[in-house]
């Protein structure tokens, strides 16, 4: 019997491994493929997946409402369309009354054929499109295995999903070779119909480096990347266009809890789930001194609550240097993922975030902006007004040109 945990968690599940049919150069996860042995199938057995969704559930708090199954990889698709409907009759057997069951799915987006896209619509899937922008951007980082272009694969699947009106977003790496094609590759994302998108900072570990290239982006590149997009955004798509950042950084500024695991000031609610059934603290620490236990031989509700788990979550806070503490914006990024902490603070303390300067420059370029929006909203205006409510409040002022008041 699977014992409760204390919280509700997440656990990231990946079908099929590190497997792909791309060869994306700054993937951090494709080499997690050597810790197993060559040929190896990497495919989760319907046993196996059975015991996660009835496991992942029942380990549930009972007032837990909603519950989300994320589908990654490597490339999920490689596991084959029947897997999936398989889980959604597994999902339909073990879900409790009351409990909402919402599944999403990072893909490539190659594999899409009309039988996918029916599938995704009929369920209600969220599907995740990753695309680093207009052909050449793309292309230059996420070439097939052959070495091709996979871009227009990718459109052809992105067309599908919009044919068949499957809810999508884009998730877009920023690296060193594209960090200076903000605005172009925002625009390109808006052409393809994309309203809701990530941005992903490439911070390559030397564990995961897979070729003598260093992909990572720097701190200015990260923030000028960060303001061009902004100040496109800014001018005709609040409201519109939902940036994953962005709209977190302004959740925050009214004072909700982050969102995104990366600016939390704890974390370890998000564990992983690998092909063979081992557990890992989180899908961004997959190495062996972070494995917490087996899907199969351990109690899931026990190992979310463990205090294992616990320090690794709270270990982000306690492992923050006192610059960041000190910082004005460190509600707003908390650090960032501890996994890209490897640069010096001024107090000469290891733990920084190696792009610190690149939020920082952020932070200060969107602030006055992102005021404006909040502001706007609260007063009970659409949030794409703020700039025409931002110019009545200040004619509203004493030696103002308007009589116009705002309540």
């Amino acid at each position: 019997m699977t014992s409760q945990s204390a919280h509700p968690f997440h656990l990231l599940i990946k079908p099929v491994g590190a497997k792909c049919n791309l060869d994306c150069h700054y993937c951090y996860y494709l080499r997690k493929q050597e810790r197993y042995q060559d040929g190896a199938t990497m495919q989760m057995s319907e046993q196996m997946l059975e015991s996660y969704i009835a496991g992942y559930i029942a380990a549930q708090p009972d007032d837990c409402q909603q519950l989300d199954f994320s589908w990654q990889g490597g490339e999920p698709a490689l596991r084959g369309l029947p897997f999936y409907q398989k889980a959604v009759e597994l999902q339909q057997h073990y879900g409790r009354d009351k409990m909402k069951i919402t599944n999403t799915f990072q893909t490539n987006g190659t594999l899409i054929n009309e039988k996918w896209a029916a599938f995704f619509q009929r369920h209600q899937f969220l599907v995740g499109i990753s695309i680093d922008g207009d052909e050449l951007n793309h292309g230059h980082g996420r070439p097939t295995l052959k070495g091709e272009n996979s871009f227009d694969k990718v459109i052809r699947g992105l067309e599908l999903l919009k044919q068949y009106q499957v809810s999508f977003n884009t998730l877009t790496v920023v690296h060193s070779d594209n960090a200076d094609q903000g605005r172009q590759t925002y625009q390109t994302l808006k052409d393809l119909g994309s309203t809701v998108i990530q941005f992903q900072p490439c911070v390559e570990h030397p564990d995961d480096q897979r070729s003598d290239k260093d992909w990572s982006l720097s701190a200015d590149q990260w923030g000028s990347f960060l303001c061009d997009v902004f100040d496109e955004w800014k001018e005709n798509d609040v409201g519109k266009v939902h940036i994953q950042f962005f709209e977190n950084t302004l959740s925050i500024l009214a004072g909700q809890p982050s969102q995104m695991c990366f600016h939390s000031e704890f974390c370890g609610q998000q564990l992983m789930l690998e092909h063979d059934g081992s557990i890992y603290s989180c899908d961004h620490f997959s190495y062996d001194d972070y494995r917490v236990g087996d899907i199969d031989g351990d109690d899931l509700g026990l190992i979310a609550s463990s205090e294992r788990q616990r320090k690794f979550g709270t270990d982000k806070w306690a492992s923050l240097p006192q610059q960041c503490k000190r910082c004005h914006f460190r509600p707003f990024c908390n650090g960032g993922c501890p996994k890209d902490r490897t640069a010096v603070s001024v107090d000469l303390e290891n733990g920084l975030n190696r792009l610190c300067a690149g939020y920082k420059q952020f932070f200060i370029h969107a602030m006055p902006t992102l005021g404006a929006i909040l502001e706007t909203v609260q007063q009970g205006y659409p949030a794409n007004l703020y700039s025409v409510i931002s110019r009545l409040k200040k004619t509203s002022q004493p030696g103002g040109n308007s009589p116009h008041r705002i309540a």
